[in-house]
């Protein structure tokens, strides 16, 4: 009988390599927010932070938990990769906790800059640090059309037959910066909804419920939209792009 650690591995790796994907990209994010200084060049190092955090939390998880460190992937991988159903609800509260505790320790190290933003009335600008905010419908495109090029670009990444396979977490993190980059400002999209239920829900103990009815309850984009468009995403390469494993096998052969 498999001890409780070994059971419990894989729910540990996706809340470690979450909660470190969360402290890189948010850190960067409440960063740039906080900076006087860097405006001009937020999208690019926001991006390419986000890019590292992939990098790590995967490296950090895969191989004990497959480094999923996201709802979207974990879902796609379940309806197209035989990931188990039974742990896709761990995986997916794992993630959210990991992300939420991220939030926290970026919180810790930024609260007094971010305490210093200027407040009017609304929504408290430091709460832009831990959620995405965007137009209801631009937003929803741009998360679906994020997650499409990124879950794609992962299975592709993964794959046996792939070339890239043996560098994969930093493809992965590459893949990340360059959806980010092509469809929206990083502040905007989220591509993960761990990575931004989880500090939500944070924000929301530290700023209030607004961070829930912001931009017309916009928090349900980065719920829905990388779900959709990760799917999307892998059942295009599963259906669309993938060789049959035999008739490789036989190209392999004749080759």
């Amino acid at each position: 009988m498999p001890s409780l650690r070994n059971v419990a591995a894989p729910y540990w790796a996706e809340f470690i390599g979450t909660m470190l994907l969360t402290v890189i990209g948010l850190g960067i994010t409440a960063q740039n927010l906080t900076s006087q200084t860097t405006r001009r060049t937020e999208a690019l190092s926001s991006s390419l932070a986000w890019g590292l955090a992939v990098t790590i939390g995967i490296w950090v998880s895969s191989h004990v938990s497959g480094g999923h460190i996201n709802p979207a992937v974990t879902i796609s991988r379940s309806l197209f990769n035989s990931h188990p159903w039974s742990r896709t609800l761990g995986y997916i509260s794992s993630q959210t906790l990991g992300a939420l505790a991220g939030a926290f320790v970026v919180w810790l190290n930024f609260a007094a800059s971010l305490a210093a933003l200027k407040h009017k009335d609304g929504l408290h600008p430091a709460a832009l640090a831990f959620v995405t905010s965007n137009d209801t419908w631009y937003g929803l495109i741009n998360e679906v059309t994020a997650s499409f090029i990124f879950v794609l670009a992962i299975y592709a990444i993964t794959d046996n037959s792939s070339e890239a396979k043996g560098l994969a977490p930093l493809a992965i993190g590459l893949a990340l910066t360059g959806a980010s980059l092509a469809v929206s400002s990083p502040l905007a999209v989220a591509v993960n909804p761990a990575r931004d239920f989880g500090p939500r829900v944070f924000a929301a103990f530290v700023y209030g419920l607004g961070v829930f009815s912001d931009h017309s309850f916009y928090f349900w984009v980065p719920l829905v939209g990388p779900v959709v468009g990760g799917v999307l995403g892998a059942f295009v390469y599963e259906w669309l792009v993938k060789r049959d494993a035999e008739y490789q096998h036989t190209l392999e052969e004749g080759a």
